[in-house]
């Protein structure tokens, strides 16, 4: 084989090594498959990539008590919180808003809202009379709620949140139904149950 012929078999060859590429290209054989996006109102399994409202705390979260300064106009009422998802009652945890990296003091040690035992029972102090909304609980607990879900649940095809409020010993009904979620204002004596659950058909 001459020079000549060795010449243009290399360039053939090369030509159409590039032919090829180009058309792999094209066809979509280089492109690197690219993670499936969390649709808006789904979650990842662990939860990852999610929006929190507890990312922008209401200001209420971050005021901690003063018991030296309480007056008689100062606010201390009781609130029971149940959370259920998926049927499953979900543990208010103790100590919530106790002794936190914020309220860390020896007087000043307890958030606006907080909890003593795992029963679900909040407590509400402020040194002046107001209304407290229950999302400031969420952002000093660290967990997001509102009316796109709660924790690392979301609202989707499949599941969807309600909250009722009523009063102790009474049950959940369409007629106490409320749809303010973390805007809702805290009243004393009030049970406040949450449900994420499967959408009824």
């Amino acid at each position: 084989m001459n020079r000549e012929t060795t010449f243009w078999t290399i360039v053939a060859t090369l030509a159409l090594a590039v032919i090829l590429v180009l058309y792999a290209q094209d066809a979509g054989l280089f492109e690197q498959e690219e993670a499936p996006a969390v649709p808006t109102g789904e979650t990842t399994s662990t939860g990852e990539n999610l929006a929190s409202t507890a990312d922008s705390p209401d200001s209420l979260s971050l005021e901690c008590l003063d018991h030296g300064e309480l007056s008689s106009e100062s606010r201390h009422d009781h609130v029971t919180l149940q959370i259920f998802i998926d049927d499953t009652p979900y543990t208010v945890e103790s100590s919530t808003g106790v002794q936190t990296d914020v309220c860390n003091g020896n007087e000043n040690n307890m958030h606006v809202i907080h909890t003593h035992d795992a029963s679900g029972r909040l407590h509400i102090e402020v040194n002046e009379a107001g209304d407290v909304p229950l999302g400031v609980f969420f952002d000093i607990w660290g967990q997001h709620f509102n009316e796109t879900g709660i924790f690392d649940y979301r609202v989707n095809s499949t599941h969807e949140m309600v909250m009722h409020v009523h009063a102790s010993g009474e049950s959940a009904t369409v007629e106490n139904r409320v749809t303010t979620f973390d805007d809702y204002l805290l009243q004393n004596g009030e049970v406040i149950e949450i449900h994420y659950r499967a959408k009824s058909n």
